[in-house]
């Protein structure tokens, strides 16, 4: 991959001129300082998560090229079917993190060989199922009752997301 590829990718493109309008638009309100104090802020959001993405944008890539490729198209792939998009369901449901890992592993499956259905099935069970969210933030601040009422009406999400997928990729 070149160093300049990043300068390809429109997604970079769009956010600079989002960046720029905000520019404009904080001068315009408060001046200098405004736009001071809004890049500030912006800044040390940069640099308390920059070493979090980046080491796990490395273990991503560190765990992709460690994890026989076999292994992930055969248990994830298009053959591993309706298995496979359990076995990433609970995957999704175990992942211990937010979306700083989630992705890049979610990005590091696919270029494993896993299959987008499989992916969509991990995400959602990461995004709606997390153990741990439910642990440590549901059930305290939402009650027990809540909070596994929530976990059962969400826990068919991940395979049918999965299936749905499946279905599209097919039609």
């Amino acid at each position: 991959m070149s160093l300049l590829a990043p300068l390809s990718d429109r997604t970079l493109w769009m956010m600079l001129a989002v960046l720029a309008v905000l520019c404009v638009l904080a001068y315009q309100k408060g001046g200098r300082e405004l736009l001071g104090e809004g890049l500030g802020n912006g800044a040390s959001l940069l640099l308390r998560f920059a070493a979090i993405i980046a080491v796990s944008f490395l273990a991503a890539g560190l765990a992709e090229k460690l994890v026989p490729h076999e292994w992930v198209s055969g248990a994830l792939g298009e053959q591993a079917g309706v298995r496979g998009i359990l076995i990433a369901a609970v995957a999704g449901m175990m992942t211990p993190a937010g979306p700083f890992v989630s992705m890049p592993l979610a990005a590091a499956l696919l270029r494993s060989g896993a299959a987008p259905a499989a992916v969509v099935a991990y995400l959602t069970g990461w995004s709606l199922l997390a153990v741990q969210r439910l642990v440590a933030w549901e059930v305290p601040i939402l009650g027990w009752r809540f909070a596994l009422l929530r976990y059962a009406a969400c826990v068919v999400f991940p395979v049918l997301a999965g299936l749905l997928v499946r279905a599209l990729g097919r039609a």
